[in-house]
């Protein structure tokens, strides 16, 4: 299969359903330079300092619904991530392996950001934050399978609208996690702005590392 060819299809694919049709465009005369002439440097070029999508951004002034947004862009960057990848292999004559792809591709994190009181050190979990955790592998395995099974179109359509049943299941396990470690969540994409303990501002940054032996999350100090 030609997977490159077919991962610029899954990109154009993804801006046109967001209604981008003149970068989807783009992104088609960059797919016929490859089947035409074999160049699969064009793509890449097109995100250089004076590029079309040189300061392209997928935010909610484009797709106003906070969920939808996040899956959406993090899905196109898992995209361009694999068309840098294929466009690797093939400057350098290595055939693309779909077993190298599955065990390589977004790894899982082992790292979970979330909001930290900077006064009495409290940690809160929103649902920004569980997305952020769980949506590398999640986006990852849907497109190497897409890929695999020649439907990455399907696949991509699956993600961008949230519709992929392993983010609630993944989501839940994050959760239960997060309860097993007596950190507070929120299930909604919100900003913490303070701390209901002791009123602190100016939250700033936690990290809680993924235990290996228990299912919980371990606070890390910086």
């Amino acid at each position: 299969m030609d997977y490159y060819l077919m991962t610029l299809n899954g990109v154009k694919k993804l801006l046109n359903d967001t209604g981008l049709d003149r970068y989807a465009d783009v992104v088609e005369d960059c797919a016929e330079k490859w089947k035409n002439e074999g160049d699969s440097s064009a793509f890449k070029k097109t995100f250089d300092a004076k590029g079309p999508f040189a300061d392209f951004r997928i935010d909610t002034r484009l797709i106003p619904d906070v969920e939808k947004c996040f899956w959406t862009a993090n899905t196109f960057s898992a995209l361009i991530a694999m068309s840098a990848q294929l466009d690797f292999f093939h400057q350098r004559g290595i055939k693309p392996e779909i077993d190298f792809m599955r065990k390589n591709f977004g790894v899982a994190n082992e790292i979970m950001t979330v909001s930290k009181c900077p006064e009495c050190g409290r940690m809160e979990a929103t649902l920004t934050d569980i997305d952020k955790f769980i949506s590398k592998p999640v986006i990852a395995k849907r497109i190497v399978d897409g890929m695999e099974n020649g439907n990455l179109e399907e696949q991509i359509e699956i993600l961008i609208n949230v519709r992929a049943e392993e983010i609630k299941r993944e989501r839940r396990k994050t959760i239960t996690r997060l309860e097993n470690s007596g950190i507070p969540y929120i299930e909604s994409y919100v900003t913490v702005n303070g701390c209901i303990k002791c009123g602190g501002r100016n939250m700033e940054e936690g990290k809680l590392l993924k235990s290996l032996r228990e299912n919980i999350f371990i606070p890390l100090k910086k």
